[in-house]
């Protein structure tokens, strides 16, 4: 006999929002509402395909979110499921790397980021915010990530011998190392954040910027004190400077716009040379818990 399985949280997510925009009275965008879609009123889950389409603009994109998150502020109920489902598809790849270290959590750390959503909608003026879904989702990620963190901290070896709770120091996922810096007090939770999210993931510093309402130079200043901070805490080597042209300015290294990232870890911590090779320690978390063998992106 097998065992009934029950849909995830984000399946859950896509149920409600296919009910809230079915035919007759479908959940829609009214007309006119942005610049430069159809002057009718568009159904949710058209706008989504819409919006993902290569061809919309991100002025386009932004305003649409705008628009649908300041009816969720205001009204709450379906809108806030309607921006959800807007984003679902955004949630979902945020948050993969992270069900795929602890897969018998996933719909805990689903749910947890559907959390961080509503607290992020609560909290996030579109006013204030140029790019409101990647602060939404960032937002959501974060949440999810310390659900993750605090799993892990409790597993340990399996086995006649008993372990330590937490396991040995750095933990195998990149996240995790950061998400211990903050609550051992090195780093701040935004800076944890904004160092995944710019190193690891695919946000650029452009990106952050605009998030955090900041200028990029000032951001990219706040992230390399951060990572400073993370590289002394972790022992290991002092992060490089950035090379300079002849004429004194520095090498963009791959951001468009600007010379943001300036080194990539060669391992999966934040020194260019990672943790030094005596003070490696096995991964002692069972196999459910492991990290995926491929940590490319």
């Amino acid at each position: 006999m097998t065992t009934p399985t029950h849909p995830r949280p984000f399946d859950t997510l896509e149920n409600a929002f296919e009910a809230l925009c079915a035919e007759p009275r479908p959940l829609a965008l009214e007309a006119g509402a942005v610049a430069g879609l159809p002057r009718r009123p568009i159904p949710l889950t058209e706008l989504r395909a819409i919006l993902l389409h290569p061809s919309t603009s991100y002025r386009v994109r932004n305003a649409a979110i705008a628009v649908l998150l300041k009816r969720a502020r205001a009204e709450g109920g379906r809108w806030s499921i309607g921006l959800a489902g807007v984003l679902v598809f955004g949630l979902r790849r945020t948050t993969s790397a992270l069900c795929d270290i602890c897969p018998e959590k996933a719909a805990d750390i689903e749910a947890e980021a559907l959390v961080g959503l509503l607290e992020g909608i609560a909290k996030t003026d579109p006013r204030h915010h140029g790019r409101p879904a990647a602060r939404l989702i960032w937002l959501a990620r974060d949440r999810a990530k310390g659900l993750v963190a605090k799993e892990l901290s409790q597993v340990g070896r399996p086995g006649r011998h008993p372990a330590p709770e937490v396991p040995a120091r750095p933990y195998g996922h990149p996240d995790l190392v950061l998400a211990e810096a903050v609550d051992q007090g090195v780093i701040e939770a935004a800076d944890a954040a904004l160092i995944g999210d710019t190193r690891l993931g695919d946000m650029t510093l452009a990106q952050a910027a605009s998030v955090l309402g900041l200028a990029a130079e000032s951001v990219r200043h706040r992230r390399r004190r951060a990572e400073a901070k993370v590289v002394a805490w972790l022992g290991g080597p002092p992060m490089p400077r950035r090379a300079k042209q002849p004429d004194g300015e520095p090498r963009n290294c791959g951001e468009p716009g600007n010379s943001a990232v300036r080194f990539r870890a060669s391992t999966p911590y934040l020194g260019a040379e990672g943790r030094p090779e005596a003070t490696r320690v096995a991964d002692r978390r069972p196999a459910a818990c492991q990290p995926p063998a491929d940590t490319r992106r």
